[in-house]
This record gives C-alpha cells, structure tokens and sequence, in this order.
C-alpha cells in the first residue's frame, strides 16, 4: 500500500509540475471527472508497479502509454488535465476533498473487482 501512495506521491509531482501556469477554478475540471481520471491514472501507476519491470524505461513508456489511453477514453488532453490539477492544488481545501474521492473510487473499485472474482469461483 505504500508503494501505491508513493506512486500518488509522484504523480502529483509531475501534474504539479507541468502546471506551472495559473488557471482559474472555472476553467478547471469538475471534481468528480477529475477524480474518476486521477483514479485510473493512479490505477494505472499500481498495475505496471506490479509487473516488477526490471527497466525502468520500460515501464515509464508503459506508464505514458496506459495515460494516454485513459485520457482518449475520458474525451480529454494531458494540458487539460495538468491545468486542473494545478489549479486544485493552489486550493488546498479542494485538493484534500479531490484526493478523498480519489481514495473512495479506487477503493469502491478494489471491491467491486473482488466481488466480481469471488462471484466467478462460485459453481
């Protein structure tokens, strides 16, 4: 579980810092999408941390392939994306209620793939 927050941890670093130009809380992303796209980025960050990739080069193109793919699927850009994180992260009491829902969608989803496992090794 550490290593997942660590893998938050750096994720949010690199959001930060391709963010570095100001943008007003209109223009930024609704929570609830940007919780659901910062899930499946973090998600996504777990299951190439899990492959024990012995290069890290490896699973950095890795890692910007599966982003890339998250973001296509969500209609949306990686600027757009970074603009908004940067703009939560200059409210910090929207950032804390962001990374909430961040940790209820991964968790609801955590569950929801061990129910749907537990249902197909019922006879």
């Amino acid at each position: 579980m550490k290593k997942v927050y660590l893998s938050l941890f750096l994720a949010l670093g690199l959001f930060g810092f391709y963010s570095c130009t100001s943008e007003s809380e209109s223009n930024r992303l609704e929570q609830e999408q940007m919780a659901q796209v910062l899930a499946d980025i973090h998600i996504d960050e777990a299951i190439i941390q899990n492959m024990h990739l012995g290069n890290s080069d490896t699973a950095l193109v890795l890692y910007h392939e599966l982003s890339k793919q998250t973001l296509k699927k969500r209609g949306l850009d990686s600027t757009q994306v970074a603009k908004s994180l940067g703009s939560y992260v200059k409210d910090p009491a929207a950032f804390v209620k962001l990374y909430t829902r961040v940790n209820e969608i991964i968790e609801e989803r955590r569950k929801n793939t061990e129910n749907k496992k537990a249902a197909a090794k019922k006879p």
